[in-house]
């Protein structure tokens, strides 16, 4: 199993830490990072970002869009995000194909969100590359749960899961479970552990049931990450394993610590 950060946690570094992006991802790279994760919607120039990784000897592990396919076809976003991900050599597309908005038909949005990921996979296939969704934490998307990812899965036989293991415990769901009814079509994997208290002051972020869940350092909160890792290795997952804790106040302390977690149980 590889290891992979946030691109966008790496800039969350740099402002933090004062120091510059280059610096940051060299940082990660001593780390024991190898990958990172990008959102298309930050690149403004690939050619540019693909010199920074060679500089710094990372790649892009998954690159991730946003659409909006519940309400419009997005031929032109569909072409141009495949396309970016080919250059960039990123090994998975993942999609979060849209929210609801009100007054919404929310089956009708549901069964064009399908079709646009089936567009989408389509289009990416045909360059070699694989699609995924994840389990999205929040209440105005039809992709939340295990059962409502299993859904689109169902419906795009092309489509693969990208399993986060921290949201679902946004929706009240046991990560095991979810792992189970998820498990044979997992190509990616969020390494998201969460807390119930803060760990340098973060915001938390409110579960469906209300509760309060705070990023943490992968290995340190509330969630079965080493028996999530267990079942990854038993079943033969040899794919990219990327940290992610977004809000963190102090990310190069947290890189540093999810980095050793994962490092040293995946030895």
């Amino acid at each position: 199993m590889r290891v992979s950060v946030f691109l966008d946690h790496l800039r969350d570094i740099a402002s933090q830490k004062g120091c510059t992006l280059a610096a940051a991802m060299k940082e990660a790279k001593k780390s024991g990072v190898d990958y990172v994760e990008v959102n298309a919607g930050t690149i403004a120039n690939p050619e540019d970002f693909l010199r920074l990784l060679e500089q710094t000897g990372l790649e892009v592990g998954g690159l991730y869009a946003f659409f909006d396919f519940g309400h419009k076809d997005q031929p032109e976003e569909i072409r141009s995000t495949v396309e970016m991900a080919e250059k960039l050599k990123a090994h998975i597309i993942m999609a979060i194909p849209g929210y609801f908005e009100e007054g919404d038909d929310r089956e009708a949005v549901r069964e064009r969100m399908a079709v646009g990921l089936e567009n989408l996979c389509t289009e990416a296939a045909i360059r070699g590359l694989h699609t995924t969704i994840e389990d999205f934490d929040s209440d105005r998307v039809p992709y939340g749960t295990a059962e409502e990812v299993a859904w689109f899965l169902e419906r795009v036989p092309r489509l693969g899961c990208t399993f986060d293991t921290g949201n679902f415990l946004y929706h009240g769901q046991d990560v095991l479970k979810a792992y189970d009814l998820l498990e044979p079509r997992i190509q990616h994997v969020h390494m998201k552990d969460r807390g119930y208290r803060a760990l340098t002051g973060e915001e938390p972020v409110v579960s469906v049931k209300g509760r309060k869940l705070y990023p943490a350092p992968v290995g340190s909160g509330e969630l079965p990450m080493a028996e999530i890792v267990r079942r990854l290795y038993e079943r033969g997952y040899d794919g990219i394993c990327a940290m992610e804790h977004f809000g963190a106040r102090d990310q190069l302390l947290y890189m540093r610590r999810s980095a050793r977690w994962m490092k040293n149980i995946f030895r």
